[in-house]
């Protein structure tokens, strides 16, 4: 048999073309061709098929691939040539069959000898290697995703082999031949710098600076006018030394110092013409990375960060393998990350020769997570262990797997990895090695692992990577709009990855506009799709990989009203015990699925929110997201009130009746001391106005007018000043709806003291005056009283002395009437009867008396020079 993909798809038994079906039955075909000896889930395969898969896709692909098996065995191929194996198929392919094979036998061989300073024999093993090629890989084929991805990575292996094959014919002097070759592929690849720099070096040697310097004029052009930035250092010195007629550039190798990717362990940084050292113990070049992406934006801390512990690995005297474990949130970019790194790592040399890649499949409730075993037999298949040596079990697997990497400078990337038992058979053991893992999932129990920590995107980053798929003018016509956008995505690259790429498939609309759709939380989710990409069902497998216990947790914690939450609140959200929901808090901590900022206090993504609150309206009853909503916005008014008995422990004047039994069976916190309380007052001040709206706008109207009058004397010592209009405007409302007029009047003057602190005296005035009214009308003496004095201290503000007069004065007559002990602080304020100012107030008294204290600051400022 023998079958190519390098160009047009086409199978031949002994020089006899075989047709391989209609254009998806080839397409299943070249997916298992690329994946040959490996087990491809039949996802893949549909994915390889069909951009949006159909319903009947499954069935199809088993239709396909028992066509498959038909014309392989009326070609006389045996039965397990092609293998049905849990989760998909595989398609057994001999040495020599497969053009691809072929072509990185010889591509190897080449880089062996070029590192070997063999460049004779490099360049007849790289002219071998490129006549494998017969055009684009798997031309005129429709394809799906992942066979997109394929086709794009043998691409940049070609690219690869012609630089290679350039700085072999360079060396040997005979590089002219190569100039078509060179121009075809810089005009397929114009922001590929290494072509330019070959084609550059090429012509400079022929004699012709003049077509050398006009390249680099065109490649600056190129970068300038699609990504807005400048040619790297390596283009940038070669121009000079070419402007300069550098001689070294008549007879140098094509980079000063270049040793091509290779094995770092195996001649790094020897000069050409060096005897090579000792060959490892499987021959050849093993290349396995997905391609990086030209659109990869940001990260620079974290890519530093990679790059210094991998120039790290593996030192002199070192004997501990060096492994990085990239954790994150769905959607953070953590495989993006992983891929960047390691091609900057590898392009170093220190790990060319051996770079193994696999998908562990953490996250796909669907398809069983990748068992170390298989990965295993996979990885020893591709270092070159016939399939007959590979041990049945795991731990024979594995120690031949470290027995094939030692001593040599490995990279593997194992990427979506479900858990440390997962993960542990698939470290090399050898010191030389690197190993990159991403994960959702904290893998802290393995043992001296670096752990990096992915966080969303920095707001410029979020604006860079719009700009990048959206557009650049689009995205600086607009700013603000744009900044809008990637609030709503909450930073998260993959969000505002699919926001852009709706943008760039939608250029009529504009950013204002779409930044309009996605304020609306119901479409939110579903204008962050892209084709068979959502945000959606990213955050789904996560969802779908919990416990169930765990999933109840989730969801109700999208309807937390607070954008932060303790294991108090959410387990009076829950109905579960303070010790439970921390537990399961924890846990949903270890999956990325909430954020800790703090010890003790939690939050989740913007997005995650709404994907949890989704999910609640999904599977939780109406009765249960009402019953979960009473017990947590019960569970803030009980806990404020318990920190305002430490703060204010006289009596208001009102009484504060709470509803039984709404905190569920979670307490509040104990205060002990005014510290305590302003601490935790302090902690939950961003939620209070959350948990009032939210009371309000589910009906529990006497939770939305008491919460704000026990956060009184936390408003009026200034802590929260933003939010005390708003909680109690939303409060007045609630104890409207309820005719609670004693709750009306409390608002009332809340709403005034608030103005008052604002400066807003005439305000102030107006709500207090109302109500004094609504006391009135309830026969409320003590409320009467109370309300006077405020008022007298609004007209102060006002500079309205003499209507302050009287209503300081009235205010000591109704106190002296029901003798309210209280009253004494207002009654100092004032001259007894027959005193020598005729019971006129004092405005010294007023500003140096303890309860000058009930008289906003810039009142009492104001007065003192009076």
């Amino acid at each position: 048999m023998e079958f190519r993909i390098l160009g047009p798809l086409e199978i031949a038994v002994d020089g006899r073309p075989l047709g391989a079906g209609g254009p998806q039955q080839q397409a299943v075909l070249a997916a298992l061709l690329l994946a040959s000896n490996q087990v491809v889930p039949i996802d893949r395969l549909v994915d390889a098929v069909w951009w949006t898969s159909p319903p009947s896709a499954r069935a199809n692909v088993r239709g396909y691939i028992a066509a498959l098996r038909r014309m392989l065995r009326a070609a006389g191929e045996p039965a397990d040539r092609l293998v049905t194996r849990s989760p998909g198929y595989l398609l057994r392919v001999e040495p020599g069959e497969l053009d691809l094979f072929r072509f990185e036998e010889a591509f190897a061989r080449g880089e062996k000898a070029l590192l070997a300073g063999r460049a004779e024999q490099a360049a007849q093993d790289f002219a071998e290697a490129s006549r494998h090629y017969r055009g684009r890989p798997l031309e005129a084929m429709p394809l799906g995703a992942p066979l997109q991805a394929d086709v794009e990575r043998l691409e940049e292996r070609r690219l690869l082999l012609m630089e290679q094959y350039a700085d072999a014919c360079l060396l040997l002097g005979r590089s002219d031949a190569l100039v078509p070759d060179l121009r075809r592929l810089v005009a397929r690849h114009p922001l590929r710098e290494r072509l330019w720099e070959r084609l550059m070096l090429v012509l400079y040697r022929m004699g012709r600076s003049a077509d050398a310097l006009d390249a680099y004029a065109q490649v600056r052009r190129h970068l300038a006018d699609d990504l807005g930035i400048d040619p790297g250092p390596r283009l940038r010195s070669l121009e000079r030394r070419i402007l300069n007629g550098d001689p070294a550039l008549d007879s140098s190798p094509p980079r000063p110092g270049y040793v091509p990717a290779g094995d770092g362990g195996e001649g790094a940084g020897r000069p050409p013409g060096a005897a090579p050292g000792p060959a490892p113990a499987a021959t050849g070049t093993l290349r396995q990375f997905p391609m990086d992406i030209v659109e990869f934006t940001g990260r620079e801390a974290e890519l530093h960060a990679l790059n210094r512990l991998a120039d790290g690995a593996g030192g002199r005297g070192d004997t501990a393998l060096t492994v990085i474990a990239i954790e994150g949130m769905a959607g953070a970019g953590k495989t993006r990350l992983a891929v960047r790194a390691a091609h900057q790592i590898g392009s170093r040399g220190r790990f060319g020769a051996v770079q193994l890649w696999a998908d562990l499949r953490a996250m796909d409730p669907e398809v069983p997570a990748a068992d170390p075993a298989e990965v295993l037999e996979t990885f020893l298949r591709q270092l070159g262990v016939p399939a007959a040596r590979i041990p049945p079990d795991l731990e024979s697997r594995a120690a031949l797997y470290r027995d094939r990497l030692h001593g040599r400078r490995a990279l593997v990337i194992l990427d979506n990895a479900t858990d440390e038992a997962q993960v542990e058979p698939l470290l090399p053991g050898d010191p030389t090695g690197l190993v990159l893992i991403t994960s959702r999932r904290s893998l802290a129990g393995l043992d001296g692992v670096h752990r990096l920590r992915l966080a969303v995107f920095a707001p410029p980053e979020s604006r860079d990577l719009l700009g990048r798929i959206a557009g650049r003018e689009r995205v600086m016509a607009d700013p603000a709009a744009a900044a809008r956008i990637a609030e709503r995505c909450g930073q998260l690259p993959m969000a505002v990855t699919m926001a852009a790429r709706r943008l760039q498939i939608r250029p009529a609309w504009t950013l204002a506009e779409f930044a309009a759709r996605l304020e609306d939380e119901g479409r939110l989710p579903d204008e962050l799709e892209f084709r068979n990409r959502s945000i959606s069902a990213s955050f789904d497998l996560s969802y779908r990989a919990l416990a169930r216990d765990q999933q109840r947790m989730f969801r109700l914690l999208g309807l937390h009203p607070g954008a932060d939450f303790t294991p108090s609140s959410a387990g009076a959200l829950t109905g579960l015990p303070g010790e439970r929901a921390e537990a399961l808090l924890e846990a949903l901590l270890d999956e990325n699925l909430l954020q800790q900022a703090s010890p003790g206090r939690y939050r989740m993504h913007p997005l995650l929110r709404v994907h949890a609150r989704r999910k609640a309206h999904e599977h939780e009853p109406a009765d249960e997201r009402d019953a979960a909503a009473a017990r947590v916005l019960g569970w803030y008014l009980r806990a404020a009130h318990s920190a305002d008995l430490v703060l204010n422990t006289h009596d208001r004047g009102v009484p504060i009746e709470l509803p039984a039994g709404r905190g569920g069976r979670v307490p509040v916190p104990a205060f002990g001391t005014r510290t305590e309380a302003l601490a935790w007052l302090d902690a939950e001040s961003s939620n209070f106005s959350a948990v009032i709206k939210a009371a309000a706008e589910h009906g529990h109207h006497a939770v939305a007018w008491r919460l704000p009058a026990v956060l009184l004397t936390f408003f009026r010592l200034g802590r929260s000043r933003d939010g005390w209009v708003t909680a109690y405007e939303i409060g007045l409302g609630a104890a409207r709806t309820l005719d609670d007029w004693r709750g009306v009047a409390f608002m009332l003057n809340g709403l005034g003291m608030a103005c008052g602190d604002a400066d807003r005296f005439g305000e102030a005035i107006g709500h207090h005056r109302e109500a004094l009214a609504v006391q009135r009308r309830l026969g409320d003496l003590v409320g009467q009283a109370w309300s006077l004095n405020r008022l007298a201290v609004a007209y102060l503000g006002a500079r309205r002395p003499s209507s302050a007069i009287e209503c300081f004065e009235e205010s000591v007559r109704i106190f002296r009437r029901v003798a309210d002990p209280r009253g004494g602080a207002v009654t100092a304020l004032a001259l007894g009867s027959g005193d020598a100012d005729g019971g006129h107030i004092r405005i010294r008294d007023v500003v140096t008396c303890p309860s000058a204290v009930m008289i906003p600051a810039a009142v009492r400022t104001a007065l003192g020079g009076a």
